[in-house]
């Protein structure tokens, strides 16, 4: 039994740890996206067009709840 439970929590650690780092790249290429789309990062079809940095907003807001969500997880509810 003892065994299988360190199993499954390393299991569970190793899909925390993914799913971070899914959410940090998300996060760094939302903020990319916004700044092409805002026009601050120019040479891209991207650059100054609204509709990216509203793409690239929604992934920063995306990815930092689920950062967030994350870190409660770990926490264990805020309890």
């Amino acid at each position: 039994m003892g065994a299988a439970t360190s199993s499954s929590e390393a299991t569970v650690l190793a899909v925390r740890l993914a799913v971070r780092i899914l959410a940090l790249f998300a996060l760094l290429v939302g903020v990319l996206f916004f700044f092409q789309g805002i026009g601050v990062v120019p040479g891209s079809f991207m650059t100054g067009r609204s509709e990216w940095a509203l793409i690239g907003a929604a992934l920063v807001v995306g990815a930092g709840a689920v950062l967030w969500l994350v870190g409660i997880a770990r926490s264990g509810g805020g309890r």
